[in-house]
């Protein structure tokens, strides 16, 4: 007498196509497991990001201020004060890497001039800076003096950097530099 069986016969090997499908089966649980954890953890790292990502920029405005060990100079025009940049508010400062021409004929980095001339204003002297609002790149800026030394104004009268057309208005300063052939306009560098 023989047994059917409702079973199909045992087979010690699979077939290519149905151990295929097997880890197919495995694999998919586990894929949608990892995308939906990754989406979770995408979206808990966006919540984290500062608003500035997605538009919501706060004002900023109060006063920073640091010691002469906590304040560093990024380009003519922008101050590392205590962990917060700042963009010295109404004045445009070349880039680092501009080359302009020197009085011996030569060429030479504006942009580091001009960054040389703000850190000789900053060199051992406290910082203070009066922010007031964000740049068009979202950098705090505002008006910053060293002991009694206005930096923005500074950096325009001695011809390290041009009046930006803002609230705040440095023509005279930049008029009187170009005037007297002061800094980056006794090369012609402006």
């Amino acid at each position: 007498m023989r047994f059917l069986s409702v079973l199909p016969p045992r087979r010690i090997f699979r077939s290519g196509r149905r151990a295929a499908n097997a880890r197919r089966r495995r694999v998919r649980p586990a894929l949608m497991v990892g995308l939906i954890g990754g989406t979770l953890g995408v979206a808990l790292i966006m919540l984290g990001l500062p608003a500035t990502l997605f538009g919501r920029v706060p004002p900023v405005t109060g006063i920073v201020q640091a010691s002469p060990e906590q304040v560093a100079v990024v380009d003519g025009e922008t101050l590392l004060v205590h962990e917060m940049v700042v963009r010295l508010q109404g004045i445009a400062a070349p880039a680092r890497g501009s080359q302009c021409q020197g009085v011996d004929g030569g060429t030479r980095d504006c942009g580091a001039a001009s960054a040389e001339a703000l850190a000789r204003l900053v060199r051992g002297r406290d910082v203070r800076c009066q922010l007031n609002g964000r740049d068009s790149e979202g950098l705090a800026q505002g008006l910053c003096e060293a002991s009694g030394t206005e930096l923005n104004r500074a950096q325009v009268s001695q011809g390290w950097a041009r009046a930006r057309g803002t609230s705040v208005s440095f023509a005279p300063e930049e008029a009187s530099a170009r005037d007297a052939a002061r800094g980056l306009w006794r090369s012609g560098a402006f």
